[in-house]
């Protein structure tokens, strides 16, 4: 017994150490940050000698009134962020759990194309980002731009015949507008798809081939496994899908509102800045919260 507790309590400092560097890394990067940056939101800081080097006065809600009252920059910002996730997240949720289920299939090249909808997120990371901050993607997109306007006339926009047609066959405007964005912003929802895609391949991948069989010998369809079986048995990543591309649409680095955070930041005004970033992770989380509360109660959770 006494060997046996020795053991244990190697493999639990073995567990401290090798959790030690994360959890350093999360108190200095982490929740240092968000506390200085909840006491910078609720005081005027100028240069000084107080806490962080800096002198603090007026405190209260001045900041806040700021952003959301004084200017509608920020509130206008937010608002966009809103409206684009509320299009964004649907569709990316949709589009990735449609992908996944194809590429789970048998079929020769199956490994091929599943890497291929995972490298926006690997190029996004490096090679797109350089171009963009290069001005090599805009100069190649301007003489497109230059080039459609040759010869008899302005090219006719893809997405403006596309929106007529939808029109002429009298769907609802909401249905069309939800169509026409996610079809001219393609690039960006094959990009924030990527995680989802692989999250719900792992997800049909672990659903047993047995309960597939049985369900066949019972006579039903491939459309009745799919509701009964496949649907309800990946629900549970469907929900973490679902808050994984809120809090991605909200942080991507095109957000606007995340721009202008990182643009009071650059010009000293921290005060602004940390008011700015307190008040959208409460909106984030609150959004996280109702979302996870109605979602939760239609997740089927195997015993």
């Amino acid at each position: 017994m006494a060997k046996r507790k020795s053991l244990e309590a190697k493999q639990k400092i073995s567990g401290y150490l090798f959790t030690l560097p994360f959890a350093i890394g999360a108190l200095v990067f982490v929740i240092f940050p968000m506390i200085c940056a909840v006491v910078f939101s609720f005081a005027e800081i100028k240069n000084g000698s107080g806490f962080l080097g800096y002198n603090y006065s007026n405190w209260g809600f001045s900041n806040f009134s700021e952003i959301w009252m004084e200017t509608t920059t920020f509130r206008d910002a937010v608002f966009a962020s809103l409206t684009e996730m509320l299009y964004n997240v649907p569709v990316v949720v949709i589009f990735a759990f449609f992908i996944a289920s194809v590429l789970n299939q048998k079929f020769r090249g199956r490994g091929f194309f599943r890497s291929v909808m995972f490298l926006p997120v690997i190029i996004s990371a490096g090679l797109i980002v350089t171009l963009s901050g290069d001005g090599l993607i805009s100069s190649i997109v301007s003489s497109g731009d230059r080039f459609s306007e040759t010869g008899s006339g302005a090219a006719i926009q893809v997405t403006d015949v596309f929106q007529t047609m939808l029109e002429d066959m009298k769907i609802a405007d909401w249905m069309v507008d939800l169509i026409v964005n996610s079809v001219s912003n393609i690039s960006n929802i094959v990009s924030m798809s990527a995680i989802s895609i692989v999250i719900f391949i792992a997800g049909l991948q672990s659903i047993s081939p047995s309960i597939y069989e049985a369900s066949y010998m019972e006579g039903a369809t491939k459309w009745e496994t799919f509701w009964k079986i496949s649907l309800p048995m990946v629900s549970p990543l469907i929900l973490l899908s679902v808050v994984y591309t809120i809090v991605d649409n909200f942080n991507g680095s095109n957000n606007e509102v995340i721009t202008q955070i990182h643009t009071k930041v650059s010009q000293v005004a921290f005060d602004t800045a940390s008011a700015m970033g307190v008040s959208y992770s409460l909106i984030i989380i609150a959004i996280l919260v109702i979302v996870f509360a109605v979602l939760n109660k239609v997740v089927f959770y195997q015993d």
